[in-house]
């Protein structure tokens, strides 16, 4: 089938292969679906942090390029400039999310979201660590605190009767980087667990300032966010000592027949091991396939194996919903921190619909940039 797709594709300078990646798991997956003849004509849109090169890029792709879809990897703030080009050009959009921002916008009939559903997680991890009316220190780095990941750590702990015993965020640059305060907090808080808000390279920081520190400050379970818990960059990092608890979209490891199919065509084709990023791809193939097929709306309570397990569109909220995975960071076979899956949490359309329209009725600040895109 004879298909032009248009394609926003992020930069990022830490995730320096996001685009290639995402590009590649699309690629690769819409030819093992009988699409070989798809052209994917992709525009580049920077960190998604200003509006009017993105929404410039989309429409050049609609009027000068012809495209008859647009896939866009954008945090959904991002994503609602385009709703009204959606409109304009009746077009269909499918936006690659991370899911660590509300919505702010209604659902738009044109356009459909594939979510890793990172607020979700974050609430569930918030309840693990305020269970049982425990008091948590909530520690995050410069970048993480201008999502909405932190809020959901809260709303979910408070749900649980937890009380924030202290805040503890760190500087932006490595030589600034400290984590004497938490240790203080530690000290003088008598708190009994810790929310760590840490992705991307301050990961590294903080788990290698952990391990150069004294065991007190490892005396206490992190509750980690689930981009924290990102495969391809703690195999880079030693493993501190300490107790890691997290929730993530997905694992290299787990065993179901389409993840396995998944990691083996990444590799064969790419020489790599898959990541969250080939994943994507990989799954807006699939969509892509439905709504070229049987139009945009056909995708409504529409459902899919994925590498990740079933992931099922929500037609209220035009956002897809898909299971869990409890895990714990550990030591690796050569003291590498490694990601190890203990259980499956089931995500239920109605947990999807309250986080959903849980937006803080608040006016708050936030980055404009897509999230991980640094």
């Amino acid at each position: 089938m004879s298909i032009r797709i248009g394609f926003l594709l992020p930069r990022s300078n830490e995730y320096s292969s996001m685009g290639f990646d995402l590009l590649d798991g699309l690629r690769i997956h819409l030819r093992q679906l009988g699409l070989e003849d798809a052209k994917v004509i992709t525009s580049n849109i920077g960190q998604g942090d200003d509006p009017l090169v993105t929404y410039t890029a989309a429409e050049k792709l609609i009027l000068e390029d012809d495209v008859q879809l647009i896939l866009a990897y954008a945090t959904s703030l991002n994503a609602e400039l385009l709703y009204s080009l959606a409109d304009n050009s009746g077009k269909p959009f499918l936006f690659l999310d991370p899911g660590m921002e509300f919505h702010e916008a209604s659902p738009n009939p044109l356009c459909r979201y594939i979510s890793l559903q990172g607020l979700i997680a974050c609430f569930e991890l918030g309840k693990q660590a305020g269970s049982g009316q425990q008091k948590v220190i909530a520690s995050s780095s410069f970048l993480d605190g201008g999502y909405r990941g932190s809020l959901a750590l809260y709303n979910g702990m408070i749900s649980e009767g937890g009380s924030i015993s202290g805040n503890h965020v760190t500087q932006f640059s490595e030589a600034d980087f400290t984590l004497e305060p938490l240790g203080q907090l530690i000290e003088t808080t008598d708190s009994d667990s810790i929310t760590a808000s840490f992705s991307s390279y301050y990961c590294s920081f903080f788990m290698k300032h952990l391990q150069g520190s004294n065991e007190k400050l490892r005396s206490l379970p992190f509750f980690c966010t689930p981009f924290m818990a990102d495969e391809q960059l703690l195999t880079a990092i030693p493993f501190p000592g300490g107790t890691f608890h997290t929730i993530v979209p997905w694992a290299t490891s787990l065993n179901n027949p389409a993840n396995k199919l998944f990691m083996e065509a990444i590799n064969q084709e790419k020489n790599k091991t898959a990541n969250i990023f080939h994943l994507l791809g990989w799954e807006a193939a699939t969509v892509v396939q439905k709504i070229v097929s049987d139009g945009i709306s056909a995708v409504d309570d529409w459902s899919f194996e994925s590498p990740r397990g079933l992931v099922q569109f929500h037609s209220e909220t035009n956002v897809t919903f898909a299971p869990l995975y409890i895990g714990q960071i550990e030591a690796g076979t050569t003291d590498e921190c490694t990601l190890v899956i203990k259980e499956t949490m089931l995500v239920t359309p109605e947990q999807h619909s309250q986080l959903f329209f849980s937006k803080p009725e608040e006016g708050y600040s936030r980055w404009k940039n897509n999230f991980l895109c640094i």
